[in-house]
């Protein structure tokens, strides 16, 4: 098998854990293959029009390419594309919440919605970059209206509610000390990022921290802040800000957030990778199936021989 033959292949594979078939051009951009491969898009399109071995392991309908016998997929993607459009709007829509409080630097959505693969039932998560010294206020206003607004996912009940599950303090932008031994969700998770405000292009000096990304995944790029997705930030923040400064007050929020945490997450904290708890990270990811993913993944490319 020809390495690039083994890259189109991981890359199929790796998607279809998450039943999303993919474009040649989404095959060229997300490759996956070993490090230091490149190859150009000219490439790939030769490879699935001309390998003998990838017209027996992929099939291709509607535009879209997908692993022999997984057909079916293509219609979840076309539905939980139409389902990723509303999201966003109502994403968008909450982020004009997000802007207004203080020291809030750029607000991301994430996950299903980075790649526009949303079900009905699936929330709305949010990645938020927070002027360093003030994650835990931000956290505490953030997530505190969201419950007063019962806006935020409970068990049985979250279908486009907005989970904010994940602060990042602007001078700790590298998050390759969350990475797992293999953890190709956490590199795709970066890339896919979709910025909703980002006055201050924070995502480019984010992009530029974790260039590790970039090495696995040659031919990504960060997403851009498209003028239909900007959410503008109002005058009153500023002076917001002034009013919250004190270091008092994000020990204040700290203290009162750790001692109403749920207690699974008071039993996971700072324990490994899942729930980060300190005054550059704010992650509460309890469920957090990266490891289940690399495990699939690598069954995967097991089978295909890869």
């Amino acid at each position: 098998m020809q390495p690039l033959e083994s890259a189109i292949l991981r890359t199929v594979a790796y998607f279809d854990l998450f039943r999303y078939p993919l474009t040649s051009w989404e095959i060229w951009k997300w490759g996956i293959g070993r490090a230091g491969e490149q190859y150009s898009y000219r490439a790939v399109e030769q490879a699935l029009q001309e390998s003998a071995l990838l017209q027996e392991k992929l099939e291709l309908s509607a535009g879209f390419i997908f692993l022999r016998g997984r057909s079916a997929i293509v219609k979840d993607r076309q539905e939980r594309y139409r389902l990723a459009l509303q999201k966003l709007d109502r994403a968008k829509r909450f982020t004009r919440t997000l802007v207004r409080i203080p020291f809030v630097r750029a607000v991301f959505t994430c996950n299903s919605l980075g790649i526009a693969n949303a079900r009905a039932e699936s929330d709305i998560d949010f990645f938020i970059i927070v002027r360093s010294g003030h994650v835990w206020v931000v956290r505490l206003l953030a997530a505190g209206w969201a419950k007063l607004r019962k806006l935020r996912p409970v068990p049985g009940n979250r279908a486009d509610k907005f989970c904010l599950s994940f602060f990042l303090a602007d001078d700790a932008l590298d998050l390759s000390s969350l990475r797992l031994p293999a953890d190709p969700y956490l590199t795709m998770w970066v890339a896919t990022l979709v910025p909703l405000f980002d006055p201050s292009h924070i995502g480019a000096a984010f992009w530029q921290a974790n260039a590790w990304v970039q090495r696995a995944l040659p031919n990504a790029t960060p997403r851009d802040l498209a003028q239909q997705r900007h959410v503008p930030q109002p005058w009153f923040a500023s002076f917001l800000a002034l009013l919250l400064r004190p270091l008092v007050l994000e020990r204040l929020a700290e203290r009162l957030q750790r001692r109403t945490l749920a207690p699974n997450l008071r039993e996971l904290a700072n324990q490994d990778t899942r729930v980060v708890l300190n005054d550059r990270m704010l992650k509460f990811h309890d469920n957090d199936r990266r490891q289940e993913y690399a495990t699939a993944f690598a069954a995967r490319c097991s089978a295909l021989g890869v």
